[in-house]
Protein backbone atom coordinates (compact mmCIF):
# COMPACT_ATOMS: atom_id res chain seq x y z
CA UNK A 1 0.00 0.00 0.00
CA UNK A 2 0.93 3.35 -0.64
CA UNK A 3 0.63 6.32 1.44
CA UNK A 4 -1.04 9.29 -0.13
CA UNK A 5 -1.38 7.53 -3.80
CA UNK A 6 -4.34 7.42 -5.68
CA UNK A 7 -6.73 4.14 -5.19
CA UNK A 8 -8.99 3.47 -8.01
CA UNK A 9 -12.85 3.69 -7.21
CA UNK A 10 -14.53 0.13 -6.38
CA UNK A 11 -10.67 -1.21 -5.00
CA UNK A 12 -11.69 -2.46 -1.77
CA UNK A 13 -9.21 0.10 0.04
CA UNK A 14 -10.79 1.26 3.56
CA UNK A 15 -8.86 4.02 5.74
CA UNK A 16 -10.88 2.49 8.63
CA UNK A 17 -7.52 1.12 9.94
CA UNK A 18 -5.15 3.63 9.14
CA UNK A 19 -6.36 6.10 11.76
CA UNK A 20 -6.24 5.80 15.57
CA UNK A 21 -9.16 6.12 17.33
CA UNK A 22 -8.11 9.03 19.64
CA UNK A 23 -10.91 9.31 22.73
CA UNK A 24 -12.94 12.91 23.48
CA UNK A 25 -10.44 14.49 26.55
CA UNK A 26 -11.34 13.19 29.73
CA UNK A 27 -9.62 15.08 33.07
CA UNK A 28 -8.41 13.56 36.30
CA UNK A 29 -7.07 14.49 39.75
CA UNK A 30 -3.71 13.56 40.82
CA UNK A 31 -1.82 14.19 43.91
CA UNK A 32 1.27 16.04 43.79
CA UNK A 33 4.24 14.16 46.03
CA UNK A 34 7.65 15.55 46.80
CA UNK A 35 9.08 11.88 45.70
CA UNK A 36 12.17 10.66 47.34
CA UNK A 37 15.41 10.24 45.16
CA UNK A 38 14.94 5.54 44.74
CA UNK A 39 11.20 5.76 45.77
CA UNK A 40 9.19 4.52 42.92
CA UNK A 41 6.18 6.32 41.30
CA UNK A 42 3.82 3.82 40.06
CA UNK A 43 2.09 3.11 43.94
CA UNK A 44 0.99 6.83 44.62
CA UNK A 45 0.06 7.25 40.48
CA UNK A 46 -3.34 7.13 38.92
CA UNK A 47 -3.05 3.85 36.67
CA UNK A 48 -5.36 3.38 33.81
CA UNK A 49 -6.63 0.24 32.19
CA UNK A 50 -4.77 0.92 29.02
CA UNK A 51 -1.32 0.18 31.05
CA UNK A 52 -0.77 3.95 31.02
CA UNK A 53 -0.34 5.91 34.79
CA UNK A 54 -0.34 9.54 35.46
CA UNK A 55 1.58 11.07 38.66
CA UNK A 56 2.19 14.36 40.21
CA UNK A 57 5.35 15.76 41.48
CA UNK A 58 7.17 18.71 43.17
CA UNK A 59 10.97 19.43 42.64
CA UNK A 60 12.54 21.68 44.70
CA UNK A 61 15.95 21.79 43.99
CA UNK A 62 16.16 20.31 40.50
CA UNK A 63 18.04 17.41 39.51
CA UNK A 64 19.08 15.26 36.35
CA UNK A 65 15.68 14.48 35.42
CA UNK A 66 13.65 17.38 36.06
CA UNK A 67 13.95 20.96 36.64
CA UNK A 68 12.64 22.86 39.73
CA UNK A 69 9.18 23.00 39.89
CA UNK A 70 6.31 20.89 39.79
CA UNK A 71 4.52 19.06 37.15
CA UNK A 72 2.57 15.66 36.05
CA UNK A 73 4.03 13.17 33.79
CA UNK A 74 2.50 10.17 32.30
CA UNK A 75 4.06 6.69 31.55
CA UNK A 76 3.57 3.32 30.49
CA UNK A 77 3.46 1.09 33.95
CA UNK A 78 2.01 -1.86 32.12
CA UNK A 79 1.64 -4.89 34.50
CA UNK A 80 4.41 -3.54 36.56
CA UNK A 81 6.69 -5.49 34.96
CA UNK A 82 6.92 -4.45 31.49
CA UNK A 83 6.99 -0.84 31.87
CA UNK A 84 8.10 2.12 29.56
CA UNK A 85 9.64 5.28 30.24
CA UNK A 86 6.92 6.63 27.68
CA UNK A 87 3.31 6.46 27.77
CA UNK A 88 2.00 4.04 25.08
CA UNK A 89 -1.69 5.30 25.14
CA UNK A 90 -2.44 8.45 27.17
CA UNK A 91 -1.30 12.25 25.85
CA UNK A 92 -1.50 15.33 28.48
CA UNK A 93 -2.92 18.35 26.93
CA UNK A 94 -3.49 20.65 29.82
CA UNK A 95 -3.11 20.81 33.99
CA UNK A 96 -4.56 22.68 35.97
CA UNK A 97 -2.36 22.90 38.79
CA UNK A 98 -3.65 24.02 42.59
CA UNK A 99 -1.37 25.93 45.13
CA UNK A 100 -1.77 26.51 49.03
CA UNK A 101 0.06 28.64 51.25
CA UNK A 102 0.19 28.40 55.70
CA UNK A 103 -3.20 30.43 55.63
CA UNK A 104 -5.01 28.12 53.21
CA UNK A 105 -5.19 30.65 50.64
CA UNK A 106 -5.59 28.53 47.19
CA UNK A 107 -4.05 29.89 43.48
CA UNK A 108 -3.89 27.90 40.73
CA UNK A 109 -2.47 28.02 37.37
CA UNK A 110 -2.87 26.26 34.48
CA UNK A 111 -1.03 24.75 31.74
CA UNK A 112 -1.79 23.71 28.00
CA UNK A 113 0.86 20.94 27.30
CA UNK A 114 1.48 19.68 23.42
CA UNK A 115 0.41 15.94 23.91
CA UNK A 116 3.42 14.56 25.00
CA UNK A 117 3.68 12.92 28.29
CA UNK A 118 5.11 15.33 30.29
CA UNK A 119 3.39 18.98 31.59
CA UNK A 120 5.78 21.09 33.78
CA UNK A 121 5.58 24.84 35.65
CA UNK A 122 7.47 27.20 38.10
CA UNK A 123 6.49 26.77 41.73
CA UNK A 124 4.67 30.24 43.58
CA UNK A 125 6.46 31.95 45.92
CA UNK A 126 4.83 30.92 49.77
CA UNK A 127 2.60 28.43 47.98
CA UNK A 128 2.82 24.52 47.87
CA UNK A 129 1.26 22.73 45.22
CA UNK A 130 -1.36 19.93 46.48
CA UNK A 131 -2.95 18.68 43.46
CA UNK A 132 -3.20 18.81 39.55
CA UNK A 133 -6.29 18.39 37.44
CA UNK A 134 -5.14 16.99 34.30
CA UNK A 135 -6.86 16.89 31.17
CA UNK A 136 -5.16 13.56 28.66
CA UNK A 137 -6.44 12.14 25.32
CA UNK A 138 -6.17 8.24 25.22
CA UNK A 139 -5.60 6.65 21.69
Amino acid sequence: MVIGGVCAQGDGFSLAGVAKKVSPTKTVTVKIYNFKPGVLWAPKATKFKNGDAIAGYVEYNGNMQFDKGTGVTAWYIGNGLNGDIEPHHTKLMKAKFFFKNKKGKVKTKTVKGNGGGHISTKLIKGYTPYKAQVSYKTY
